[in-house]
């Protein structure tokens, strides 16, 4: 398809949205959408994160939010990464446009889809629209610096401590966790001039990483996981170590200008007032306890609770070392040592992996249920299709989430059989090898797996070839149901001798974790963990209301928190303001 068409199509098909939304038309504006169509909508018709899938969803939707909406201003986007141009599947077309409202600058995204011939103008209809509110009038993100204290007096390092103390006393915003996502939640806040404060358990930023097994480093290409406003520099490494990213977060704090706490707890437990939309929140900083009544507070501790390890019987009678995979210190110190991996997801590989590489006498991987595996070389195809190097990544944060979550899947099951190729002689020698492999839900392979159960997969960069070549053993469909004083009696009588058994089993649901940090009442209060999808495709409670005022969750990978933290300062700039209720 040539640009000029793709531009011709694209305009007039934007020309009728436009004219329909701003004539409150719904059955004209569902009438451009493919009866499967999707539409995602971020803060635009509602104070909310949606995502609507045909057109009968899409017309009620419209329906109840459109008369209300007042939209001004299209336009459609000639900048080179938005302007209209040919699609990423044979006969689609795809373009960015902006918009505005009373209140509010608007941005969106849309994908078509020929109906007929090509050449059709009015033959084709939108697979996917999002459309989202990009900041509120006056209240805009004020951008990089400039000399903005006063002819330099006071200093910028004494114009930081007075922003920090009236932050220490009074923050807008107390965020626990200062993971990634915590502290690119602080980051976009503080361009948003919304002051927080991070606290933290650990000693250091970074710690969190550092506790993981020594061999990890993150599954996607680095332009994945870079962070906001802080992409990594040119020669940092495809994948990054896992102490290079705790180095890193630690780095980004002094970087942005960050106000957190380490060696920092809050403790129980925190309460509301629903007439000052205040808490209370007493935090112990380093033995010294401190009272703060932040408006909001925003819970970036992660989707995972504490480690899990099943309670076996006759567990204590085993003479070996029994540990879960948060405690492994490298396969070094096992050398020589007969080892029992339990749990086949992506630590539970790697640490194999790492184990057989120093010469483990034996390493033997029990598999309870099915595994997804795919090449981490696959994925990482995939993802610089998303997120290519040249492209800055706010770009492809926001053509990334054009893409409906549960549309992506189907797309992934459309086009497994195109990699097929890349994959087939691992998933197939596995299964030699007596491993059960799956192609994961709907046929796509693990990405489904990450937004639905953080686990059930791994990325191979090694282990399925050692497995493969007998270096590594598996036991498949069995759990080990009792121990001896040197082995390990599975569920189909067999036994296994070991000196170490390492539980690579995951982590325990955090609804516990959230109960002792916030209490009963307050989660009882909200309408789910931060862990899940809705029937939509979005988080249930992620960066959008949770059902409790004041009480927010950053949950998430990188490009989550990089890009959703800009719709919830939005929300918290809308309900100060009074645009917002909850």
């Amino acid at each position: 398809m040539t640009s000029a068409l793709s531009d011709e199509v694209a305009s007039a098909w934007f020309a009728c949205f436009s004219e329909h939304l701003q004539r409150g038309d719904v059955a004209s504006t569902t009438s451009l959408f493919l009866p499967n169509g999707w539409l995602r909508d971020f803060l635009a018709f509602d104070w909310d994160l949606r995502t609507l899938h045909g057109h009968e969803k899409i017309s009620s939707y419209l329906s109840e939010h459109l008369p209300n909406s007042n939209f001004l201003g299209f336009e459609l986007a000639s900048d080179q990464y938005f302007k209209p141009s040919p699609g990423p599947m044979p006969g689609t077309v795809t373009a960015g446009f902006s918009f505005s409202t009373p209140i509010a600058n608007g941005q969106g995204y849309f994908n078509l889809s020929s109906t007929t011939e090509i050449e059709d103008i009015a033959g084709w209809k939108a697979s996917t629209v999002f459309i989202t509110i990009d900041s509120l009038k006056n209240h805009e993100e004020r951008g990089a610096a400039g000399d903005i204290y006063g002819g330099r007096c006071p200093t910028w390092g004494e114009a930081r401590d007075i922003e920090w103390r009236k932050a220490e006393e009074e923050p807008e915003v107390l965020i626990i966790g200062a993971g990634q996502n915590g502290l690119q939640v602080a980051a976009r806040l503080q361009q948003m001039k919304i002051s927080s404060l991070v606290v933290d358990k650990n000693d250091r930023v970074g710690d969190t990483w550092r506790r993981r097994y020594p061999t990890l480093a993150l599954h996607t290409p680095k332009t994945h996981h870079s962070l906001l406003y802080q992409p990594f520099p040119s020669n940092w490494p495809f994948w990054t170590p896992r102490d290079k990213l705790a180095e890193w977060l630690e780095q980004y704090v002094v970087s942005q200008d960050l106000l957190v706490w380490t060696k920092s707890r809050v403790m129980p437990a925190p309460t509301y007032d629903r007439n000052s939309k205040r808490w209370t929140v007493t935090v112990n900083k380093a033995g010294q306890t401190c009272t703060l009544h932040p408006k909001h507070v925003v819970v970036a501790t992660g989707m995972l609770g504490e480690p899990y390890i099943p309670k076996i019987e006759d567990q204590e009678i085993f003479e070996g070392q029994i540990m879960h995979s948060e405690g492994f210190s490298g396969g070094a110190d096992f050398t020589g040592k007969r080892v029992v991996v339990v749990g086949t997801g992506n630590s539970g590989a790697d640490i194999a992996l790492d184990l057989s590489t120093h010469k483990a006498r034996s390493v033997t991987m029990i598999q309870r249920s099915t595994t997804v595996v795919q090449p981490a070389s696959t994925i990482a195809e995939q993802h610089l299709q998303v997120y290519p190097p040249d492209v800055p990544v706010e770009v492809s944060d926001f053509r990334a989430f054009a893409t409906p979550t549960f549309r992506l899947f189907e797309i992934l099951a459309e086009t497994r059989g195109l990699i097929w190729d890349q994959e087939k002689d691992l998933i197939e020698g596995l299964r030699k090898a007596g491993m059960n492999v799956d192609m994961g839900p709907y046929g796509a392979g693990i990405l489904p797996l990450v937004y639905l159960r953080f686990g059930g997969f791994w990325l191979d960069v090694g282990c399925g070839d050692k497995i493969i070549h007998g270096e590594i053993k598996v036991k498949s469909g069995v759990e080990i149901t009792k121990f001896t004083k040197q082995s390990v009696v599975l569920s189909d009588g067999s036994a296994i001798e070991a000196d170490v058994v390492i539980f690579a089993t995951g982590y325990r649901q955090m609804a516990q974790m959230l109960k002792n940090l916030l209490s009963d009442e307050i989660i009882d209060e909200t309408y789910a963990l931060p862990n899940g999808l809705d029937e939509e495709g979005e988080y249930e409670v992620g960066y959008r209301p949770t059902g409790h005022p004041g009480l927010w969750y950053a949950p998430g990978s990188f490009n989550n928190s990089r890009l959703q933290s800009k719709y919830l300062g939005i929300q918290f700039q809308a309900l100060d303001i009074g645009y917002m209720k909850l």
